[in-house]
C-alpha cells in the first residue's frame, strides 16, 4: 500500500494471511464474556429461598368436612357471587385433586413436581411487545375471545 508523506511516497507491505488471522482473532474475542466457574455454592441462613406469599388475604375453604389438612385458599377480594361459584365448582370436582403422590398411581413423581429456578435477587424482566401482521392479530384476538368465553 502506498501513501503520501511529507518526505515523499511511503510504502507499507504486509502479509495478507497474517492480516486475516489477526482480524479473525480480534473478532472472535469481542463477543466473549469472561466467566468465573463456580464449583460449590453454600446457602447461608439469610439466603434461603423464601416461599411466595399471596398478594391478598385468603379464605381457607375445607375440601372435606372435619378435615382441616385439605383446604383450598380462595382470594378474599373475590366477589361473593364469584366466590360462591368457585367454591361450588371446587366442591363438585374435589375427586380430581390429588394431595399426595400416592393418590396418583402410575405417574412418576418427577413428572408431578414443578419448580421454577428463579433467582429472587434478580428483578423480573418484561418481554418486548411483539407486533404481528393484521390477519395474525385478528386470529389471536379471536382465539383469546374463544378462551375467555370458555372460562
Amino acid at each position: 500500500m502506498k501513501f503520501p508523506t511529507r518526505f515523499g511516497v511511503g510504502e507499507a507491505r504486509g502479509d495478507q494471511q497474517a492480516a486475516r488471522q489477526c482480524y479473525k482473532t480480534s473478532v472472535a474475542d469481542r463477543g466473549k464474556d469472561k466467566v468465573l466457574m463456580v464449583v460449590n455454592v453454600e446457602l447461608r441462613g439469610d439466603m434461603e429461598p423464601k416461599q411466595p406469599q399471596p398478594a391478598e388475604d385468603v379464605v381457607q375453604v375445607p375440601l372435606e368436612v372435619g378435615n382441616s389438612e385439605r383446604v383450598f385458599q380462595v382470594g378474599s377480594q373475590l366477589g361473593e357471587v364469584k366466590m360462591g361459584e368457585l367454591i361450588t365448582f371446587l366442591w363438585s370436582n374435589r375427586d380430581v385433586f390429588a394431595w399426595s403422590a400416592e393418590e396418583v398411581p402410575g405417574i412418576s413423581p418427577s413428572m408431578m413436581v414443578h419448580k421454577l429456578s428463579v433467582d429472587p435477587a434478580r428483578t423480573p424482566t418484561r418481554q418486548k411487545k411483539r407486533n404481528f401482521a393484521p390477519e395474525r392479530q385478528q386470529a389471536i384476538a379471536d382465539e383469546v375471545s374463544k378462551l375467555m368465553c370458555l372460562a
